[in-house]
C-alpha cells in the first residue's frame, strides 16, 4: 500500500480488508489468497525443538495478583492457576529451568456465561519480562466471546538464560521457554477440544503478546514451529526484539520507515487509514528499554552505551528474531497463521504540553514514541507479499509510547468504523469478531 493514496487500497488477496462482505465473498477471497501464497517465495527454516513442562495441581488464582476473574450476578469466578517448571536444558544447555504460573478459565464450565461449547483457546502473554498477567480487559472480552482464556506469568524474566547471568545471554535460546508453554497449552488444553469425541472440532488456538510478549510469540513462530499450531496472533507494540543489534549498536543504526513502500515486502498488509502516512523512527532502545535488554543480553558492551566498540554487534544479531544466518535460520512464511500487528504512529499530547522529544532522544515514553514500531517493522517487512490474513495497523494518539489500546486505529475496518475506533475495540474484534457489525473473527481454526 502506498502512503500517497488518499483512500485505503484493498487487494483481492487481503481478506483482512474484506471482512465486512458476505461469507460467500469472504471465503472466495481466502481461496484466492491461498493460491497467491503458494506462488510466493519460500524461506529456509531451522525449526528448533521445544522443551518440557512439569506442573503442580491447579489452585484458585488470586485476583489481587492481576489474574482474570469472571463476575456474574455478584459472584466472581476465578481462574485456576497452575505452577509449572519449564525446562529447555535438553535443547539448550545454557538455558536454566524457569518457573511460571498460568491461569485458565473455560466459559463452557463457568456458571452464568450462557456458553455451552468453547470456541477455542486464547493465550495472553504480557510485556517486559512477562512476570505479570496480561490485560484484564482483553481477557474479559475474549472470555465473554466464548473462548477459554489463558494468562501466563513467569517467575523471572523469560529472556534471561539464568539469574544471575554468568556470561553473554541469548534471547533466541531463552525463547524456547514461551514456545514450550505455547506448545504445552496447545497439546494439553486445545487438542482435546478438537479430538474425535471432543467438544468442538472447529475450535481455534490463538495468542496475543504485548511488547516483549509479542517478541515471545514472534520467536515461537520464526524458530520453534508455532506456525504449525497457532491459528491467529495479535502482536501489540512490537515485536521489540526483532533486531537487537540495531537497537543497541553504537554508532546508532539508521532510521526505519514503518510501512515503507520501499521495504522488502513493499509495505504489504499495512493499514494506515485514509490519508494516513508512514512514519520514521530510530530502532534504538530508549526510555529505559535499553536497561532491560542489557540485562537480558549481558554483553560486555552495554546496550546503547556511548563509545561502544562494536564487539557485541554479532552477538546481538544472532539472538534477534530476524537473525539471518549467524544462528538458526528463521521462517517468515506462516501459511496457516493469521497475524495482526498494532504499532503506535503517534502519542497523545497530554494537556497540550509541547514536549521536546527530539531533545531527549524520545526519552519520555509518556509523550514520545519509542523503538516498538521500527523494531516491529523490521519483523513485519519480512512477511512475504501476498501472504493472506496479515495486517499491520497504525495507531494514532496512543496513551504512551506503546499504549495502543487507548489510541485510534483509522485503518481498521474503515467501512465499518469510518476511521474512528479505539485500539481495545479493534484488537478485540480482530481476534473474536463482532457479529453485530458483521466483522469476522480472525481466531478461527486454520490447521486441519
Amino acid at each position: 500500500m502506498s502512503s500517497s493514496k488518499s483512500v485505503v487500497e484493498y487487494s483481492s488477496c487481503h481478506p483482512r480488508s474484506l471482512r465486512f462482505v458476505t461469507a460467500t465473498v469472504y471465503f472466495a477471497a481466502i481461496a484466492l489468497c491461498v493460491s497467491c501464497l503458494l506462488a510466493s517465495a519460500s524461506y529456509a527454516q531451522t525449526t528448533l525443538p521445544t522443551g518440557t513442562v512439569g506442573v503442580d495441581p491447579p489452585q484458585m488464582c488470586n485476583p489481587s495478583d492481576g489474574w482474570y476473574y469472571y463476575s456474574n450476578g455478584g459472584t466472581n469466578y476465578n481462574m485456576s492457576c497452575v505452577s509449572a517448571n519449564v525446562s529447555c536444558s535438553g535443547v539448550f544447555p545454557d538455558v536454566s529451568d524457569l518457573g511460571l504460573t498460568f491461569g485458565y478459565i473455560n466459559p463452557a464450565v463457568t456458571p452464568g456465561t450462557g456458553i455451552s461449547v468453547p470456541k477455542g483457546v486464547i493465550i495472553l502473554h504480557g510485556g517486559d519480562g512477562g512476570t505479570s498477567p496480561e490485560s484484564f480487559a482483553l481477557t474479559d472480552a475474549y472470555f465473554k466471546a466464548g473462548f477459554e482464556v489463558v494468562q501466563v506469568a513467569w517467575w523471572d524474566d523469560w529472556e534471561m538464560l539464568s539469574d544471575p547471568m554468568t556470561g553473554p545471554g541469548n534471547i533466541q535460546h531463552a525463547a524456547c521457554r514461551p514456545a514450550t508453554v505455547l506448545n504445552y497449552i496447545w497439546t494439553t488444553y486445545y487438542l482435546p477440544m478438537i479430538a474425535p469425541g471432543g467438544v468442538n472440532n472447529t475450535a481455534a488456538m490463538c495468542a496475543l503478546g504485548d511488547s516483549a510478549g509479542s517478541a515471545a510469540i514472534a520467536y515461537s513462530l520464526a524458530y520453534y514451529g508455532a506456525g504449525g499450531w497457532l491459528d491467529n496472533v495479535e502482536l501489540l507494540s512490537g515485536p521489540v526484539l526483532s533486531d537487537i543489534e540495531q537497537g543497541c549498536e553504537i554508532p546508532r543504526a539508521g532510521s526505519v520507515t514503518v510501512c515503507s513502500p520501499s521495504s522488502p515486502n513493499q509495505g504489504w498488509g499495512c493499514q494506515l487509514g485514509q490519508g494516513g502516512s508512514t512514519w520514521t523512527l530510530l530502532p534504538e532502545y530508549v526510555a529505559g528499554a535499553q536497561t532491560g535488554v542489557q540485562k537480558w543480553t549481558n554483553e560486555v558492551q552495554a546496550c546503547t552505551s556511548s563509545g561502544g566498540t562494536g564487539n557485541s554487534n554479532a552477538d546481538w544479531l544472532k539472538e534477534s528474531i530476524v537473525d539471518q544466518g549467524t544462528g538458526a535460520a528463521p521462517t517468515f512464511v506462516y501459511s496457516k497463521t493469521s497475524m495482526a500487528g498494532w504499532l503506535c504512529r503517534s502519542v497523545y499530547n497530554r494537556n497540550g504540553v509541547a514536549y521536546n522529544c527530539a531533545a531527549t532522544n524520545n526519552g519520555n515514553s509518556n509523550y514520545c514514541p519509542n523503538n516498538s514500531s521500527p523494531q516491529g517493522q523490521i519483523f513485519y517487512q519480512n512477511i512475504p507479499s501476498l501472504t493472506s490474513n496479515f495486517a499491520v495497523y497504525a495507531v494514532d494518539a496512543c496513551s504512551n509510547a506503546e499504549g495502543v489500546g487507548a489510541g485510534n486505529v483509522p485503518g481498521y475496518q474503515p467501512l465499518v468504523f469510518s476511521g474512528n475506533v479505539t485500539g481495545i475495540i479493534a484488537i478485540t474484534d480482530d481476534m473474536v469478531g463482532n457479529p453485530q457489525l458483521n466483522v469476522n473473527a480472525m481466531c478461527v481454526r486454520r490447521h486441519f
